[in-house]
């Protein structure tokens, strides 16, 4: 069982896949794993090495290399991104998780800092909102230079992890002469050669508090759990019906439910358009109905009110914000396949997004982004 509170002053290790998968390290009381980079890599070793580190006591925490600049919807998507891996990869819900924000490998810190400072927010609130614990990792440079720390502090409390190094190479222990001091310091990373084991060497400021307890969901119910599913679908889509019945559902020749299609159910899951509701029964084709009581329906609030607000996911690859509601319109800037869009209406079939661009609206196409009910 891994631990669940770690004294201040404790030390800990980070590890990526340059390390081993036997995450034991002299003295270390705790690790933490990369996850993952973008929205397309994942640490081949991140299980392997979750899995060893709470199998060795160690309380648990990982960490994704941010390339989301200052863009705060590609951040959103990053974070996403990572927390939906680290329930995969089975790190414990109450953990740990930082964003790793510093120069290279795609990532600019040299940007604006407000825009930084909104990116790491975003993709810290995404942290937070999925039941893990934000960090934000970097230099103490970056830290200082080119975010607001104080913004940071201000939403999520004592989250620095901080690197300053008083010498390149091996360190055993922490040397507070040269510690970079600032508010809001978590943890310190304070050597990238700890105990000559050649793995980063941190230290906490505070107690570090986790859960210990499962990634899965406690809930065995498997409706409960189908509930929690946001179907996404096209802006001109009115509803969907979900299948929610755990044997599945029946479909049936006409709204009264008296005479099945087939005797083959369809499955738990499944998903229909809806094009009307009779009777208590759920229209979703000519001549097809399921019973009310086995679905649930959710309603596209841009299909019926094209001045409605929603969250539309960016479903195809290059696809750009557009600086005008028509087909030949100017690609304005990309948006990255999987990440989410805030949606403030709509004009015909383009949708409008929240982000201006100098001082303008923009716009994706409709069939490229599709509304999460």
């Amino acid at each position: 069982m891994s631990s669940s509170i770690v004294s201040k002053k404790s030390y800990g290790v980070d590890v990526a896949s340059f390390q081993k998968e036997n995450v034991s390290y002299t003295g270390a009381k705790f690790a933490l794993i990369k996850l993952t980079q973008g929205t397309g890599y994942i640490n081949p070793k991140a299980k392997a090495q979750i899995k060893s580190s709470l199998a060795h006591g160690l309380l648990t925490g990982g960490y994704f290399y941010a390339t989301h600049s200052g863009s705060v919807s590609r951040a959103r998507a990053e974070a996403k991104y990572a927390v939906e891996k680290a329930k995969e990869l089975g790190l414990p819900s109450g953990s740990y998780i930082a964003d790793d924000f510093e120069q290279g490998s795609g990532n600019n810190v040299n940007g604006s800092a407000t825009a930084n400072t909104d990116a790491i927010i975003a993709a810290m609130q995404v942290i937070k909102e999925a039941g893990y614990k934000p960090l934000i990792y970097s230099g103490a440079y970056v830290l200082r230079n080119r975010m607001s720390i104080s913004r940071i502090i201000k939403t999520f409390g004592t989250c620095l992890w901080v690197a300053s190094y008083k010498i390149s190479g091996r360190q055993d222990y922490a040397d507070f002469n040269y510690f970079p001091s600032m508010d809001g310091v978590a943890i310190w990373q304070f050597a990238d050669n700890y105990k000559g084991l050649n793995v980063d060497g941190n230290i906490c400021l505070v107690d570090l508090k986790a859960s210990s307890g499962s990634s899965k969901p406690k809930s065995t119910n498997k409706t409960a759990e189908l509930l929690s599913q946001h179907p996404a679908v096209k802006w001109n889509i009115g509803a969907v019906a979900v299948v929610s019945n755990s044997k599945g559902a029946y479909v049936y020749t006409s709204s009264k439910l008296d005479k099945r299609e087939s005797d083959k159910l369809k499955p738990c899951g499944s998903m229909w358009q809806v094009f009307g509701l009779e009777n208590g029964a759920v229209k979703v084709g000519k001549n097809q109905y399921f019973d009310g009581r086995a679905v649930y329906v959710k309603a596209n609030p841009i299909a019926y009110n094209d001045s409605k607000h929603a969250v539309a996911k960016i479903v195809l690859p290059h696809t750009h914000a557009l600086d005008a509601p028509k087909a030949d319109a100017g690609k304005v800037y990309g948006l990255e396949l999987n990440s989410k869009v805030e949606v403030q209406g709509r004009v015909g079939r383009f949708l409008k997004i929240k982000e201006l661009h100098k001082g303008k609206q923009v716009y994706v196409t409709g069939n490229r982004a599709y509304i999460v009910l």
